[in-house]
């Protein structure tokens, strides 16, 4: 994952508690929450061992290794974590990943926050979102070297519901709040559309098309 986006998941952790980290690669995020006094204790969960090594590796190194618990393991399958969460970070993967870790987690793990951010089809995660009935608190629209991520946070008990095909489209808090970046974004796909009459012989980039033109 690019530094600019770990900035954003950054910015968007409110408060100096815990956090959980799921594909935590070299403990990049966790170092800088640390030192940044943005968390108190970080949750390195990684599924592979030699990224996993590198991750004690770098924790020792910056005299942090005490304020985390890392796990090699399987997304949030674990027992080891039986404290309330603030803040629990997926991001640098598919959607479809991400919601199998979702669809996954111990019951017994207690999250407050989900900080989400696809690599993809992030449609298909809010869908999943509305279905388990989670809401949206916050999104945000990460532009990186011309490609365009999304940022959300997502709660059980606060923020937007997800209802509508547009909801699942463009996200219910950028309907509300559309930023430059996603009007950007938005304009970009209708031209591709458009541009390459891929909308002709689908019916379902057919109806996105009259969604991008609608918004």
């Amino acid at each position: 994952m690019k530094n600019n986006r770990l900035d954003w998941i950054i910015k968007e952790i409110k408060t100096n508690g815990t956090v959980i980290d799921v594909g935590s690669d070299h403990a990049q995020l966790a170092i800088k929450l640390l030192t940044r006094r943005k968390a108190k204790h970080v949750y390195n969960i990684e599924a592979n061992k030699n990224p996993y090594q590198v991750t004690i590796k770098n924790l020792r190194n910056k005299g942090l290794i005490d304020k985390t618990t890392n796990i090699l393991g399987d997304g949030l399958k674990t027992s080891i974590i039986n404290e309330k969460v603030d803040y629990c970070v997926i991001a640098g993967m598919g959607a479809k990943n991400i919601i199998n870790i979702l669809k996954e987690k111990n019951k017994r793990i207690k999250i407050d926050n989900f900080i989400l951010v696809p690599n993809n089809h992030v449609n298909v995660l809010r869908a999943y979102l509305k279905k388990i009935k989670y809401r949206a608190k916050f999104e945000r629209i990460i532009e990186d070297k011309d490609y365009y991520y999304s940022l959300i946070v997502s709660s059980l008990t606060e923020g937007l519901p997800i209802k509508t095909k547009k909801d699942i489209y463009f996200g219910p808090y950028n309907l509300i709040h559309p930023s430059k970046t996603l009007k950007c974004m938005n304009q970009k796909r209708l031209n591709y559309i458009e541009k390459h009459k891929i909308h002709l012989h689908n019916q379902q980039i057919n109806q996105e098309l009259k969604m991008l033109k609608e918004s």
